[in-house]
């Protein structure tokens, strides 16, 4: 996943703002041109040689003339003022650069020297390139990002659907106890559409306003998955977790690029050797899923209750007495639960 600082900088040059305006005018008059973004331009005066002040509020129009000529073009971070204009930036030769072009090689250098933000068109190319510390990102063409996005949301449907299909299963047999393969083959749906989310949200970012109406679709088809797999795995991993060590074990998986079913029951504690020892397994969940979405119970309170009752099928005996001798539950959550209780009683007659 692109840094957040970086994804803030790209979104400068998306579609729909005002520099992006500007960059697509130099790009169509077939210019090149080279852009240094800075908090304040008496920090890196060393580095800058000739052109001319200009102080003046940054515009679109602004931009374009200016950049028919060779120099650099000083701005605001902000993008709300341009600083100064033909300037000769001269970073230290000696950092290493992989660039080809002058002014690409210099793009690089002073975006290490400096840490902030350059950019870099190509005249030739046509390519806009961003430059921060370390790191470069080349600007996409709008329609193959919108070819990705659009594949990658048809991709989140699907897997939406067969996720969905197998939660279903879960919340109707857990009472009864609950395959552990089926819990895995949940989470790993629900990793893979993380992931194809974290793949593709630099691709949104750098759509703009073109992206806004697929940014909304993915972000509905991916509501609350990150707060299932959370509770997915507090209730059936091996052993009792606290929420950091589940959130560790978490970014483990995402880390994973060859993640399976078989090996997310290992991840859970599971000690199985194949799909058919796994699928085998069943568990009954300790309720924090129920208890977070039925009863409404901070996951601190739910850890409680489950350090009493170890499961879901244990909290159907529950008492007003009992829950309220829990630290944290009060006469209005232990009603909160025995409500719960009571669903999960009639749920069971009717299995």
């Amino acid at each position: 996943m692109i840094e957040s600082s970086i994804l803030e900088k790209i979104a400068l040059l998306s579609p729909g703002t005002k520099l992006r305006k500007a960059l697509e005018d130099i790009i169509a008059a077939n210019l090149g041109a080279l852009l240094f973004f800075v908090d304040d331009v008496n920090k890196y005066r060393n580095i800058m040689q000739g052109g001319f002040e200009l102080n003046c509020s940054f515009t679109p129009e602004r931009l374009y003339e200016l950049a028919k000529m060779d120099g650099a073009i000083i701005l605001s971070e902000d993008v709300t003022k341009i600083f100064s204009a033909n300037v000769h930036l001269v970073p230290d030769p000696n950092i290493p650069t992989t660039e080809t072009g002058i002014r690409h090689r210099t793009a690089e250098r002073v975006a290490k020297q400096t840490g902030k933000m350059v950019v870099a068109i190509s005249k030739r190319r046509n390519v806009i390139s961003l430059y921060v510390g370390d790191y470069k990102y080349v600007l996409n063409d709008r329609r193959l990002l919108m070819t990705k996005s659009t594949q990658a949301l048809n991709a989140l449907e699907k897997y939406r659907t067969s996720f969905e299909k197998i939660f279903s299963t879960i919340e109707n047999e857990e009472l009864r106890g609950i395959s552990i393969y089926d819990v895995a083959r949940a989470i790993e749906k629900a990793l893979i559409m993380l992931r194809i989310w974290e793949d593709i949200y630099p691709y949104i970012v750098e759509l703009g306003e073109d992206g806004k109406l697929i940014s909304l679709q993915m972000s509905e088809l991916l509501e609350g998955l990150d707060d299932i797999v959370f509770l997915l795995v507090m209730d059936y991993s091996f052993d009792e977790l606290k929420m950091e060590d589940a959130k560790r074990l978490i970014s483990k998986m995402k880390e994973e690029r060859d993640l399976s079913t078989l090996r997310i029951v290992k991840y859970l504690g599971w000690d199985v050797q194949s799909v058919a020892q796994a699928m085998e397994l069943v568990y009954l969940p300790r309720g924090y899923r129920i208890l977070k979405y039925f009863a409404k119970l901070p996951i601190t309170v739910s850890a409680k209750v489950v350090e009493r009752y170890k499961n879901l099928k244990a909290l159907l005996t529950a008492t007003i007495q009992e829950l309220m001798s829990i630290e944290g539950v009060g006469e209005k959550r232990a009603h909160a639960i025995l409500d719960v209780v009571e669903i999960l009683k009639s749920k069971i007659k009717q299995l």
